[in-house]
């Protein structure tokens, strides 16, 4: 293909996707509350943009009645609606109605409400893509509220832990991501990491043989994980030690 049709091709394909390929700045409205949730009505999935003017699909697509909280709405050099529903994450909005929020009917406690924008914080993490600082940091947190908690074999929580069942938890309740049940499963999720390249939040680090490790904890950042110890110590935060390295590390998220 020449040169001049490939860049004839490569407009009409911007064109039909709504983006200005004259390099026309498309208007930016103003950001909305996160509160926001939309509903996808397509009945095919939809797919989801890095970014409304010129980005590339990313591999996901939501399927029909899927809901989501928007961060923000913009509209592009062709008058299409966009919406962000987290980080590099932009749809088209002709695919989605707003849910309706119930009507009020009393005034909520101070618990209630509390507790409303706890669930609010956590379903905004779950939205935001992989890789993503908001849901490290949701991990890392939730971890290090589970310090002090007993360690019991085979308990999956929220009382007692083993190191297998902690890790699970933590990251089903904080970033809506299933590790598995066992360490078996968890050494096999997401890609490896090099141990002596250092670790980032949330990502899982393992003890012994690299194809059978015997522990798994969670780095939580400053050189410090935490895990379910054993009987006397119950779930801890410790310190990494060059006598106790890690010999494995995989990152999830």
């Amino acid at each position: 293909m020449k040169k001049s049709n490939m860049i004839k091709f490569s407009a009409a394909a911007l064109t039909f996707l709504g983006i200005s390929a004259t390099g026309v700045k498309p208007v930016k409205q103003p950001a909305q509350a996160a509160s926001k949730r939309i509903k996808v009505i397509s009945k095919q999935s939809v797919t989801v943009w890095t970014n409304y003017q010129k980005g590339r699909h990313v591999a996901t697509h939501l399927k029909k009645g899927s809901s989501h909280f928007v961060y923000q709405t913009a509209t592009d050099s062709m008058g299409n609606l966009w919406y962000r529903i987290g980080k590099k994450e932009w749809v088209m909005a002709k695919y989605f109605n707003q849910v309706k929020s119930a009507k009020k009917t009393k005034v909520k406690s101070k618990k209630a409400v509390k507790k409303a924008r706890s669930a609010a914080s956590l379903a905004a993490s779950w939205s935001a893509p992989m890789g993503s600082k908001a849901r490290a940091k949701a991990v890392v947190s939730l971890a290090k509220q589970q310090v002090g908690k007993a360690y019991v074999k085979g308990s999956k929580g929220p009382n007692a832990f083993d190191n297998a069942s902690l890790v699970a938890y933590v990251y089903k309740q904080a970033a809506g991501v299933n590790t598995g049940s066992s360490i078996k499963s968890q050494v096999k999720k997401g890609i490896a990491v090099d141990p002596s390249s250092g670790f980032a939040e949330g990502d899982l680090l393992f003890w012994g043989s690299k194809n059978k490790p015997y522990n798994v904890a969670i780095y939580v950042g400053d050189g410090k994980y935490v895990t379910a110890a054993g009987d006397q110590q119950g779930v801890v935060q410790a310190s990494l030690s060059t006598y106790f390295w890690p010999s494995r590390a995989r990152r999830v998220l």
